[in-house]
């Protein structure tokens, strides 16, 4: 089996970043090959991960005109990725920063803040509870047992590193938790109905080490 080597903690996996004329939401050629070459990816690609898409702005004009824009932006992108053939349930997320998180800090007019990007959501930050998870049976396929087999690798890292020092216990307890639940989830058949829910723990207790190493935020 392939092993994924990717940094978990991160919130999402970039698709591609779609950009704007000034004060506009509308698709110009480059926008519309950027949302075709992302729309191919997620076509040949299926996955259990939904998408999020948000829109930016750049730093002139008001901050709720600039959230609206970003909105409208998002929604135009989303839509355009419909058109081109992604199902409707891969479309998760749509929402607006407006002018924060700017790339190039300037108060002036700036193509590269004038943007939308599409990631793939990581479908949780943190865990509450397992039975949280949006995972069903449909989503049983190699994405996730993938995705299963990089947070098994990682647990089992993670708690073979701290066996060794006897540091943090929190993390200590999650990474052992998220080894035992990621290897049976790994280990279930694709048609086993115990499958799903032991992929919904491993993804908990992956994010609830992931929390107690402090390589993402706690749950709000």
């Amino acid at each position: 089996m392939l092993l994924l080597l990717v940094p978990l903690a991160a919130s999402a996996q970039t698709l591609g970043t779609v950009n704007f004329d000034f004060d506009s939401d509308r698709l110009d050629a480059t926008a519309q090959a950027e949302v075709a070459r992302i729309a191919e990816q997620l076509k040949a690609n299926p996955s259990y991960r939904p998408t999020v898409v948000v829109g930016y702005t750049d730093a002139v004009g008001s901050a709720g005109y600039n959230d609206g824009l970003g909105l409208r932006r998002a929604q135009r992108v989303a839509l355009a990725l419909e058109a081109a053939g992604v199902p409707v349930d891969r479309i998760g997320t749509i929402r607006s920063r407006g002018e924060n998180e700017l790339l190039v800090a300037v108060t002036t007019p700036e193509r590269q803040n004038r943007r939308v990007t599409v990631t793939l959501d990581d479908i949780l930050a943190a865990c509450r509870s397992y039975r949280q998870v949006p995972l069903a049976a449909d989503d049983i396929g190699n994405a996730l047992q993938t995705d299963l087999a990089a947070r098994l690798q990682e647990a089992a890292r993670e708690y073979q590193t701290l066996t060794a020092t006897g540091g943090n216990g929190a993390a200590f307890q999650m990474a052992g938790a998220a080894r035992e639940d990621c290897g049976q989830a790994v280990g279930y058949n694709d048609d086993s109905v115990r499958k799903v829910e032991y992929a919904k723990r491993c993804f908990c207790n992956s994010a609830r080490m992931q929390v107690a190493l402090g390589k993402i935020p706690p749950p709000n």
